[in-house]
């Protein structure tokens, strides 16, 4: 198993959360340390009761693994994990990061040059044309547009980037099996064939 293997097989464990399983990554030093690791071993590490650690120590019967990467890649999907050059550098002073990102389409390097924007899902025609506008103008001159691909602002400033032929980054809230709201997928599939990425920290 490689070790982009074994962070997924944690990020897909029940009941732990990015903020344990780091704790657990910086006292074992990778992922495939902490799946070895003892119950006992487990434990010691400051927020590991014995039923966490009994879950990470029978990963297997809580995981599908095989079942997730299958799914990765009959959905033309990649994992980002710390290292990469796309990795957003800010993530590395966040305590509740994500582990990993799976991407539907490509982060970049110049992605980091980004600017969120992000608003009310039941929004004016004025308040949509602004958000429009600030994206097209910002991806003009080289930003990545950041948004969550909801309904109103955030369709606003994706489709700006866009118009721009600009870059975007869709951040969703859930799995990229359950892509929210359907009617957005025409939009998310433009983003992703070539003009960005639609990520989430979610399983699929």
């Amino acid at each position: 198993m490689t070790l982009q293997e074994s962070l997924l097989a944690l990020n897909l464990l029940p009941g732990l959360g990015p903020v344990r399983i780091r704790r657990l990554l910086d006292h074992f030093g990778d992922a495939e340390g902490v799946l070895r690791a003892r119950k006992g071993q487990l434990t010691a590490v400051s927020g590991i009761g014995p039923e966490s650690a009994g879950i990470i120590q029978s990963w297997e019967d809580h995981v599908d693994l095989q079942g997730e990467l299958s799914a990765i890649r009959s959905r033309g999907l990649s994992l980002l994990t710390p290292g990469h050059p796309g990795w957003p550098p800010t993530f590395d002073h966040l305590q509740d990061s994500p582990l990993l990102l799976y991407v539907w389409g490509e982060v970049q390097e110049r992605d980091s040059k980004a600017l969120g924007i992000v608003g009310s899902r039941r929004t004016t025609h004025y308040g949509r044309t602004c958000a429009r506008k600030f994206s097209f103008q910002l991806a003009h001159v080289g930003f990545t547009i950041v948004s969550g691909l909801a309904r109103g602002i955030d369709t606003a400033a994706h489709e700006g980037a866009l118009a721009a032929e600009g870059r975007t980054i869709a951040v969703l809230g859930s799995g990229l099996g359950q892509l929210y709201p359907p009617e957005n997928m025409a939009l998310a599939e433009r983003i992703a064939e070539g003009h960005g990425a639609v990520v989430s920290e979610f399983p699929i």
